[in-house]
């Protein structure tokens, strides 16, 4: 029996063979390792925030959140006790000066009124009849004055008659006589004397009656006058014109004594009230220019006040407007306002990268490569604005810069964009 033989490959042979696969898969490993971007990470460019470093004036702001103000508040308080019988605006209605706003119910004050009037009414009578019984008192005492002065003024005549014909002899007058004249002279002349005095104190004392009783009077006047402006008060007007902000009744409240009604404010008397971070409240100072973002319109003004205590890590800026309010102004409008606290000139300036920081040398990502890339480098900035920061060294004008969250690679160098 014929045993076939196989034809073994000689090694030489197979040896060639291993070597080829090698060599085309190395030189495939080459080709693809030429196609990728030998980069340590890979990011999607859309998912980047990226700003061009510029050259020139750069303005230090500093950024707070605020709203419109009224300059003048005015709250109105209640002059009497009463109900809330109508509430006729709301809160943020416009109102004219003298407008009705509220009116209240107090039945007892209106009696009370009522009763001050009748009783005024009767003290005036007791009054115009004081004056006619004064004036009564005054002419009989005028008269019994009269008839005193009539008296004496005949018996003066007697005796100057009786004495000059006692001067002459004549003995139709006896001493007797002319001496029982002279006795008579003489008291009709003290009676006439005390009649004077009674007469003038009687004046006075009738005076004095008088302002007693006009005194009540007036004061019974004042009284009822404090009434009816408590009366008038149960019908509570605007005092200026503006906005009604505030209101805090309802219907059937019973409403006390000085309490608070309603709270007014004039919408064209405004200021911008700022809130700014107590870090960065140290550069403002009074007068700097600020700019007033409504998100409509921009309205320029000054810093007018600086609070000078700190609440919640904030510091109230109060700024005077000084250009014309725009339509949508209004009190409690948000708004947003940038203080201008410097200018440079011949600076380079970026918008500010996530997490940069004034007067510090850090690493920021700037685009290479026609922005292929994006390569770490130092940074060192200067002064800081709220949107913009000072670009000292490591960067040139023109370079674009990340400037959102690169937390994700900040451990690279090195970053390939796509």
């Amino acid at each position: 029996m014929d045993i076939i033989k196989t034809k073994k490959t000689p090694f030489y042979k197979k040896k060639a063979a291993v070597f080829s696969v090698a060599a085309a898969l190395f030189a495939g490993a080459v080709y693809g390792f030429a196609q990728v971007d030998f980069a340590s990470a890979t990011v999607k460019r859309s998912n980047l925030l990226t700003a061009e470093v510029k050259a020139g004036e750069f303005t230090i702001k500093v950024s707070g959140h605020g709203v419109l103000a009224p300059r003048d508040v005015r709250w109105v308080a209640s002059n009497v006790e009463g109900k809330v019988e109508k509430i006729l605006m709301k809160p943020g209605a416009a109102v004219n000066q003298g407008d009705l706003i509220v009116e209240l119910a107090n039945p007892e004050l209106k009696q009370k009124v009522e009763e001050l009037q009748w009783e005024r009414t009767a003290l005036e009578a007791e009054l115009a009849a004081l004056k006619v019984s004064q004036q009564t008192k005054l002419l009989d005492m005028q008269a019994s004055l009269l008839q005193t002065k009539m008296a004496y003024d005949k018996a003066n005549m007697r005796l100057q008659a009786e004495e000059q014909l006692i001067q002459k002899g004549n003995a139709t007058v006896s001493r007797l006589d002319y001496e029982s004249s002279k006795l008579t002279v003489s008291q009709l002349k003290e009676t006439l004397a005390i009649d004077k005095r009674r007469e003038m104190q009687l004046g006075e004392n009738l005076k004095a009656n008088l302002t007693a009783q006009q005194a009540r009077l007036e004061k019974l006047n004042k009284t009822i006058e404090r009434a009816e402006f408590q009366l008038a008060s149960l019908k509570v007007v605007a005092p200026v014109s503006g906005i009604l902000q505030a209101m805090p009744l309802e219907l059937g409240q019973r409403v006390s004594l000085g309490s608070n009604v309603a709270k007014f404010a004039k919408q064209d008397d405004l200021i911008a009230e700022l809130k700014i971070p107590e870090l960065k409240a140290s550069a403002i100072a009074l007068g700097q220019s600020v700019a007033i973002d409504t998100r409509f319109n921009t309205i320029m003004g000054k810093v007018k006040r600086i609070d000078p205590a700190v609440v919640e890590g904030t510091v109230q800026v109060d700024v005077e407007l000084e250009t014309p309010l725009p339509q949508e102004a209004r009190p409690d409008l948000s708004v947003d306002g940038d203080i201008i606290v410097a200018k440079k000139s011949n600076t380079l300036y970026v918008r500010r990268p996530a997490f940069s920081q004034a007067e510090r040398t850090l690493s920021a990502f700037k685009l290479v490569e026609n922005g292929r890339y994006a390569e770490k480098v130092a940074v060192t900035y200067g002064k800081a604005s709220s949107t913009e920061i000072e670009i000292v060294t490591g960067l040139a004008v023109g370079d674009q810069v990340v400037i959102s969250e690169q937390s994700e690679f900040s451990r690279h160098a090195r970053v390939a964009l796509n």
